[in-house]
């Protein structure tokens, strides 16, 4: 009779747990999958159904049969079906494996037209995250994603570019009217909200990425000309640098800025007659003074120039030859030749800009990130339409060290320690070893039971908590948290 009950309690308990399992009541196929373990237990409960109940119709007549009395089988097969509730849930989770659930969401993005232009982290552990909006600068709490607090951008203007980062607490903002330049520049306390300071710098670059960096207790902004240097946190001019070439008949414009330990980066492209180049201008960031100046390796305009990272400084750059340089740059030193790791391969082609949809423009949403001396990032077979791959490159040589299956890879993340995390669209979270793309942590291929992910997305891992960043922020939460 124990044994009876405990089967059945068994199956009851797999139908509930196996059901209500399945995101949104439906799940299967490759952009949906279903939780690991879901086949097995409802085969399981299927097949304890009807043993256990063809099991208690044989034992009570068996039991009515020897001994009169309807309260005690009743009793024994109660308890059968108690002993069983948690061996089943342990086999359940066993089955199943790791799961992360929705902790929080934001509230919608309004008014709908808004988009996310680029995210910041702050405090210890990144406790807080900042949003930043074509709108309005929005802080969430990520433990719980309540708002702190929310800077509106001034009437009919928009953000037109920000910081990679912040530093000290502070990020730098620039907003622009439409068709106007993109010449008003704020830096704003992360901390707390408040605008520290308000310049109005001519000639910066619009509608680009990498037109201000932070460091240390500086603020950089590219101008047509060069680059500006003001106090980080009372917005006073430091210096500037004139960046127009000094050849005959050339002409040169600052193209992106960056930023790290005391070095400022600024990609400038030139023209010379007919004939185009680019060179990599080294400042040291307190005084302007110039380090080094290289020659990038194109011969014809640049189409893509963004900075993947400022230390060490790696640059993807794209010029508009289809001969040309397609290529992520690595400069493990101001003084050796870079590190060149093409986008297209024999065997693969790296997807760091395949997303598709709107947002992230001021801060491009890369499926690139990385960790230590290692570039990992998001792959496509040749032929092939999505990121089913991410490889890990060693920045030292260039060389492909490890290669690894991660359907629909959609976001990146470093998340220390050595490690990287990836997001795909089907909802799978992966932890790799950035160093040898073994998959560690109790984490690794966990499966998002609730996935509203939007076509541009960023990942960060902060106090403990998984954030989503959506770029469009309507349809799907602006930003949520997985645990």
């Amino acid at each position: 009779m124990v044994a009876a009950g405990a089967a059945a309690g068994l199956a009851v308990e797999f139908h509930v747990l196996g059901w209500t399992s399945i995101p949104g009541n439906s799940c299967g196929g490759r952009y949906r999958p279903c939780p690991d373990g879901t086949a097995p237990t409802l085969l399981l409960a299927f097949a304890l159904t009807f043993t256990g109940y063809i099991a208690l119709l044989v034992t009570i007549g068996r039991f009515v049969d020897r001994r009169s009395g309807k309260a005690l089988p009743a009793v024994l097969a109660v308890l059968g079906v108690l002993c069983a509730l948690w061996p089943g849930w342990q086999a359940y989770l066993w089955l199943r494996g790791p799961v992360l659930d929705l902790a929080w969401r934001a509230g919608p993005d309004r008014p709908s037209s808004v988009r996310a232009e680029g995210v910041w982290t702050v405090g210890e552990h990144g406790s807080t995250v900042v949003r930043v909006r074509t709108d309005a600068l929005v802080a969430y709490d990520a433990h719980d994603g309540d708002r702190r607090w929310t800077l509106r951008a001034p009437v009919r203007e928009s953000v037109c570019g920000m910081s990679g980062g912040v530093a000290g607490g502070v990020g730098l903002i620039a907003f622009a009217r439409h068709g106007r330049a993109c010449d008003t520049v704020w830096g704003v306390d992360t901390r707390t909200g408040r605008k520290l300071w308000e310049r109005r710098i001519t000639g910066i670059n619009t509608g680009e990425d990498g037109v201000l960096a932070a460091d240390g207790r500086v603020a950089l902004a590219l101008t047509g000309t060069g680059v500006r240097a003001y106090g980080l946190t009372d917005g006073r001019p430091r210096w500037t640098a004139d960046l127009r070439g000094g050849a005959t008949g050339e002409t040169c414009a600052p193209r992106v800025v960056s930023a790290a330990r005391g070095t400022t980066r600024v990609v400038v492209t030139c023209r010379t007659g007919e004939r185009d180049g680019a060179r990599l201008v080294t400042l040291d960031t307190a005084t302007g003074k110039r380090r080094a100046a290289r020659a990038l390796p194109v011969e014809s305009p640049v189409d893509t120039a963004v900075v993947i990272a400022a230390d060490p400084f790696t640059l993807l750059l794209k010029e508009r030859d289809e001969r040309g340089v397609a290529a992520v740059l690595s400069y493990p030193d101001d003084d050796g030749d870079p590190v060149r790791i093409p986008l297209s391969a024999d065997d693969e082609d790296l997807d760091l800009q395949g997303a598709t949809g709107e947002g992230f423009t001021a801060q491009p949403a890369l499926r690139a990130a990385i960790s230590g001396r290692t570039l990992v990032v998001a792959t496509v077979k040749p032929g092939g339409y999505s990121a089913d791959h991410v490889s890990g490159y060693a920045l030292r040589d260039g060389r492909r060290v490890w290669r690894a299956g991660a359907d629909d890879a959609a976001a990146l993340a470093s998340i220390g320690q050595g490690r990287v995390a990836v997001l795909g669209t089907n909802g799978r979270l992966w932890t790799f070893d950035a160093a040898d793309g073994h998959r560690i942590g109790e984490d690794d291929g966990v499966m998002v039971r609730d996935n509203p992910l939007s076509e541009r997305l960023r990942l960060l891992r902060t106090a403990g908590t998984w954030i989503v960043v959506n770029g469009e922020g309507t349809e799907q939460p602006p930003l949520y948290g997985l645990r």
